[in-house]
């Protein structure tokens, strides 16, 4: 029988400031989001763009653009992926943003949105659960679960703010650069 576990962030000098925030009542999610987004590019560097950029991402969000019946784009996807060995956790995270937005005949914006969603969930799940009822920092699961859902929207909402995905070629990857540039300096609102 498997197993299932979430190894927390490194303590390295990188996501330092994303655990000194992360959950902190003081704290808006558009600022835990942004230095969870720092910390991730400082530490895994072009590997990060890399991952997001991967061609079967930018594949997926085609099936999205046709309207892919679900199966038949999960299926699509599953083959473009079957020998992929560069990808990374990003492609299992397509995957689920695809199934969404397939199974809601969302836009590609949509599952775009849902790629970096399922990834700041991700970031976000590694080290939340440590720091619930701390001093001033989230005082219950369900405001954990709260918190995630807000990093999820900020995710989903700086997609928006960049416009729709080009997902052909190198457009792809430009997309992809913009997307985490504005991941990682969009602004506080107040």
């Amino acid at each position: 029988m498997g197993t299932s576990r979430n190894d927390r962030s490194p303590n390295t000098p990188p996501w330092r400031p994303a655990l000194a925030i992360l959950g902190r009542t003081n704290s808006p999610p558009e600022q835990q989001s942004r230095e969870i987004w720092r910390a991730a590019a400082a530490d895994r560097g072009e590997k990060l763009l890399r991952d997001f950029s991967h061609e079967a991402l930018s594949q997926a969000c085609k099936l999205v653009a046709q309207r892919s019946p679900l199966m038949e784009g999960l299926n699509a996807y599953d083959t473009t992926v079957l020998h992929a060995s560069d990808g990374g956790l990003a492609l299992e995270m397509g995957r689920r943003a695809l199934a969404r937005s397939l199974a809601s005949e969302s836009s590609p914006t949509h599952f775009v949105g849902e790629l970096f969603s399922e990834a700041v969930s991700y970031y976000c799940s590694r080290d939340l659960p440590s720091f619930v009822a701390a001093p001033g920092r989230i005082q219950s699961t369900s405001s954990a679960i709260k918190l995630k859902e807000d990093l999820r929207k900020v995710a989903r909402n700086s997609v928006k703010a960049i416009g729709p995905p080009k997902y052909v070629g190198r457009e792809w990857k430009g997309y992809i650069t913009k997307v985490l540039k504005h991941l990682q300096s969009q602004q506080t609102h107040k």
